[in-house]
């Protein structure tokens, strides 16, 4: 009987491993873009799959630019050799601003952390165009985890063709999806490393 008893308990003990192991515990945390050297987020292709990509996006460092401190995010690709560089800074707005080096006049401001569901505005992306961006709020299924008040950013540039796209960012996360609307392809979270904690998802 003690022998049983001895087996049911550990019987239980490995199956409650299992579901702690599936249980993906999201950081109770309400930064949106979560920036520290040394945090990371891979990808993996969604929708039309058989053309995506497996993404590895990681803060590498911190440099200063025109009197801002900047993190500089490299985002590299299994697939291929390209390498994009980035660098972002968020003001006490919640703007967040996009420099590359090779758009040195203009920054990026797709993201407004503190922004609501339905929120419109703009920024100049050239000299002559302006990208819209709309804001949507609701929950993510990312395999096992479901992310509530996961923040959408749909972008369009009305007089340019086929660039519209769509990144999310989960609240404690960061980047989760990123996918264009107009080609029906893009990359979901598979992993992250915030703050020193590892999260898997896929």
């Amino acid at each position: 009987m003690k022998k049983l008893i001895i087996l049911f308990l550990v019987a239980a003990l490995f199956a409650g491993c299992r579901h702690d192991d599936l249980a993906v515990k999201i950081p109770q945390d309400e930064n949106y873009l979560p920036l520290e050297v040394g945090n990371y987020w891979n990808l993996q292709p969604v929708g039309q799959v058989s053309i995506g990509l497996q993404a590895h996006r990681e803060v590498m460092g911190v440099a200063t630019i025109n009197n801002h401190e900047y993190f500089l995010l490299v985002t590299s690709y299994i697939e291929n050799s390209n390498v994009d560089s980035a660098y972002y800074r968020m003001d006490t707005n919640g703007f967040v601003h996009i420099y590359r080096k090779n758009q040195p006049n203009f920054e990026d401001n797709r993201f407004r952390l503190f922004a609501k569901d339905g929120d419109k505005w703009k920024y100049p992306v050239d000299g002559s165009s302006e990208a819209e961006i709309t804001l949507t709020v609701g929950s993510l299924t990312i395999g096992n985890a479901e992310i509530a008040n996961c923040k959408s950013y749909f972008f369009n540039v009305t007089n340019w063709a086929d660039e519209e796209y769509t990144i999310t960012l989960a609240p404690g996360i960061g980047f989760a999806k990123e996918y264009s609307n107009a080609w029906g392809f893009g990359q979901i979270l598979k992993s992250a490393r915030i703050h020193g904690q590892v999260y898997n998802f896929q």
